[in-house]
């Protein structure tokens, strides 16, 4: 299906503004949407001015999303104005960035999906197989990645890739829509040329942009393949493969990004296009339509002893993944409670709890893993991480586990917006998520924009008056029945 410009707007705002870009959307929890954030508002929010003087451009909302080694990385959420004004200007201007959605050397490419994104990012089959097809003949693969890379991205590069440094470089005058599109870029980070928001879609798009040139040169030449920024090439030779990788660094220098030289490697083929964990889990996984509760947990002991070998992959993720919708119906208890454990130790899993939940769980009074959640809430409290006290919180609210004084406090003190905004969402501590925002320093616009999802929804619900006093987009917003909190 053809991506439009006017579907491009719509997805951009409504579906793959928040991060949600794995195909579960297993980042935030779903009470967090931008399903009413129309292009109707949009274009209304277009129609203001935008910040000028001292403080130009806007900050983000930042949300710490735990890897599979439980470090963390921010994920951030931009303001909705400089936002909306980034978004329109790609889908203005679609017709001169869509070649991005045939590059057959990138694997994560713009396209329609059924649940209204255009960009999920997951490595399926498909990857595999072409994976699989682009081995074929050849001697050596190069495997590497480009070093922090959307922190890394130079706002001014993109009118370099879009028609070319000469041209860029002489006329950079804000007429023109290359230029455009860098300068909102930009206002979305604090007016800052470096690194552009892990997170929104409008990030992908931008960055396929720039990585979309380095392709084009590079094939042709070498036979590869991407993944978002790990590259992937087959050389017949060693000479090849050292020359692909002078190449690629090349390439990316002239948009001033680096090639990450501590996970660049040249492997002999033959060579396993799975990680060995990945192939030694597919080995023991059950082989029944229906899972008994001994083969599963037998399975995850498994994985579990894998995990501990192999930090530098998603073991427990992936097993978990693997068997969750092939449970026999006495296996979902006692599977959900050894998932439950887990989660203590590694918040990964914890999206994964949903659909037990829903399975083998009773809300309200008769909900038997209140402790367990409670205790989650503690040690993700504990260690400031936002997605493990924002899923932790969503469980409690949907099945009916009240949050006493004491952890609304701790979570409020740990000064995370979307954890304090589900704080405030459960109707009982209006008080205390005033007083915290009467700790912002309402003079810093830097500061309200970090917190600007927990400002909007009090503003929403009557509770404070517009915190940014020359600025009506929360009164668009609101006028236009939009709510980012459901």
């Amino acid at each position: 299906m053809a991506i439009t410009k006017n579907k491009v707007y719509d997805s951009l705002l409504r579906f793959n503004y928040f991060p949600e870009q794995k195909r579960d959307k297993e980042e935030l929890p779903p009470c967090f949407n931008s399903k009413s954030f129309s292009t109707t508002v949009s274009d209304l929010l277009c129609r203001e001015k935008l910040r000028t003087g001292k403080t130009t451009g806007y900050d983000q909302v930042e949300y710490r999303v735990t890897r599979y080694n439980n470090v963390s990385r921010p994920i951030s959420i931009p303001h909705p104005k400089p936002y909306a004004h980034l978004v329109r200007e790609i889908s203005n201007n679609w017709d001169k960035l869509k070649h991005i959605c045939n590059n057959s050397n990138s694997m994560v490419t713009p396209k329609m999906h059924s649940d209204g994104r255009i960009i999920i990012m997951d490595y399926d089959k498909k990857n595999i197989l072409k994976d699989m097809s682009k081995a074929f003949g050849n001697t050596f693969r190069v495997r590497t990645d480009i070093a922090n890379f959307f922190p890394s991205i130079y706002t001014h590069s993109i009118p370099w890739a879009l028609v070319g440094f000469s041209k860029a470089k002489k006329n950079r005058n804000s007429k023109f829509w290359y230029n455009r599109l860098d300068a909102f870029q930009r206002l979305t980070k604090r007016n800052e040329t470096q690194g552009i928001p892990i997170g929104p879609a409008t990030s992908n798009i931008i960055s396929e942009l720039i990585l979309s040139k380095v392709d084009s040169e590079l094939a042709k030449d070498f036979n590869f393949h991407r993944y978002v920024d790990d590259y992937t090439c087959y050389c017949n030779c060693y000479e090849d493969a050292d020359k692909f990788i002078r190449h690629l660094s090349q390439e990316l220098w002239r948009y001033k990004l680096l090639l990450n030289i501590s996970k660049t490697t040249i492997e002999s083929l033959p060579i396993t296009h799975m990680q060995d964990w990945i192939l030694d889990l597919y080995t023991r996984l059950p082989a029944v339509n229906k899972i008994k509760e001994t083969l599963a947990i037998r399975f995850i002991d498994y994985a579990v002893s894998i995990q501990n070998k192999t930090p530098d992959g998603s073991v427990l993720k992936f097993a978990v993944k693997s068997i969750i919708g092939n449970l026999h119906a006495t296996a979902q208890k006692p599977v959900l409670e050894y998932i439950l454990t887990l989660s203590l130790h590694y918040p990964i899993l914890l999206p994964l709890l949903n659909r037990l939940f829903d399975k083998a769980a009773k809300k309200g009074s008769n909900f038997a893993y209140k402790n367990e959640l409670k205790k989650i809430l503690d040690i993700n409290t504990i260690n400031h991480r936002s997605d493990g006290m924002c899923w932790a919180l969503y469980y409690m609210q949907k099945f009916g586990v009240a949050v006493n004084k004491t952890r609304a406090i701790k979570v409020i003190k740990t000064r995370d917006c979307l954890a304090i905004t589900l704080i405030y969402d459960t109707g009982k501590y209006d008080l205390e998520a005033l007083n915290f925002i009467k700790s912002i320093n309402l003079t810093d616009l830097y500061e309200i924009d970090q917190y600007w999802i927990l400002f909007y929804q009090l503003f929403y619900n009557n509770k404070i008056k517009n915190p940014y006093s020359k600025d009506k987009t929360f009164d668009t917003l609101k006028t236009g029945g939009v709510s980012f909190l459901f």
